[in-house]
C-alpha cells in the first residue's frame, strides 16, 4: 500500500484493513466514471495537498459504504 495512504490522517486502521483486502493494488480503470471525483479534481487541482485530502475523505466515505474497488479508483488518482 502506498505510503501516502498508510500515513494519511483521514483513514482509521479499519479503513486501511478494508483497502488491504485486495490481493493486488488495482490499476486505474479508464472506464471508471464518478461525478464527485471529477468535481474534486476540477476544484482542487491547483492545490495538490488539498486535493489529496479531499480524495482521501471521499475514499473513506466509499469504504464506509463497502465500496472498496471504487475507493481504490479514487485513491489511484492521487498517486
Amino acid at each position: 500500500m502506498p505510503e501516502g495512504i498508510r500515513s494519511s490522517n483521514i483513514f482509521k486502521s479499519y479503513h486501511l484493513d478494508q483497502l488491504a483486502q485486495v490481493a493486488v493494488i488495482p490499476d486505474i480503470d479508464p472506464a471508471f466514471e464518478d461525478d464527485h471525483l471529477k468535481q474534486i479534481i476540477q476544484y482542487y487541482s491547483i492545490d495538490p495537498e488539498e486535493m489529496e485530502k479531499e480524495l482521501h475523505e471521499y475514499a473513506k466515505k466509499l469504504l464506509e459504504q463497502g465500496k472498496i474497488n471504487e475507493a481504490w479508483q479514487v485513491l489511484l488518482v492521487s498517486g
